[in-house]
């Protein structure tokens, strides 16, 4: 059985939901839901109805049992964001956002300091800070209850942001994106985050947000030291399937 209609939002944070054909995003295949998934009750809309609302999904922090809908999170500003294979996308509920943000940006990152990065197989290594700018990414609601935080002024095609500035928030805007396809969206802030240049031992260089690196005294996530090159052995052992150098 395959749902007629789904939020792309909704089946891509529930994780027993699929696409059936991942171009086109579209049918989605929700059999394979556990019935436990349907019974979970949202903590927003106190709901628990299959029907009509829809399964739940918990945060991503160990043993927190908090449920919500993947919409009624996202309108309450639950940080829905990318992760790692095979988790598709963290869910931090606002006790666990608290917490998680008690170090990360307490630290401050300078040129040629030492720190940990993902790189672009997916694992993370020690690397070096080579270059510090800022840019402005601008945030937007889709049409399908989707959204993004990381859209740059140039793609928006209906306003020329580089001459006139940001949209007013709630403009409805158009978005050329690098799959080629026009969207539809509205305009809710402009950011302006650190971008980082590294370099890691093998010459390689990334640009990355302050929120993907990590200094050397910071705490790391479960999910990172799982993928940490250097220190933990399993992570070693995959790095070698890799054929990556150590740090």
């Amino acid at each position: 059985m395959f749902c007629r209609w789904v939020h792309v939002i909704c089946a891509i944070a529930v994780p027993e939901a699929r696409f059936v054909n991942i171009l086109e995003r579209h049918p989605v295949d929700i059999t394979a839901i556990l019935e436990q998934r349907w019974k979970l009750k949202c903590v927003y809309c106190r709901k628990r109805m299959k029907k009509v609302s829809g399964a739940c999904i918990q945060c991503s922090s160990e043993h927190c049992s908090t449920s919500f809908h993947v919409t009624c999170a996202h309108a309450a500003g639950v940080p829905i964001e990318p992760d790692d294979w095979p988790y598709v996308v963290s869910i931090t509920c606002f006790k666990h956002k608290a917490a998680s943000h008690v170090f990360p940006f307490s630290r401050e990152v300078s040129l040629s300091q030492t720190v940990i990065a993902k790189n672009r197989n997916g694992l993370y290594y020690r690397c070096k800070v080579i270059g510090v700018t800022t840019q402005t990414f601008y945030e937007v609601n889709f049409e399908d209850g989707s959204y993004s935080d990381n859209i740059y002024p140039e793609n928006i095609v209906s306003r020329d942001c580089l001459k006139m500035g940001a949209p007013a928030e709630g403009e409805v805007v158009q978005l050329h994106l690098t799959n080629g396809i026009t969207y539809q969206a509205k305009f809710i802030a402009a950011h302006v985050n650190q971008i980082f240049q590294v370099e890691f031992e093998d010459g390689s260089q990334l640009m990355v947000k302050r929120g993907e690196i990590y200094t050397l005294d910071e705490e790391l996530p479960k999910r990172v030291k799982s993928r940490l090159v250097g220190i933990w052995g399993s992570s070693l052992q995959l790095g070698a399937r890799f054929g990556e150098d150590f740090l």
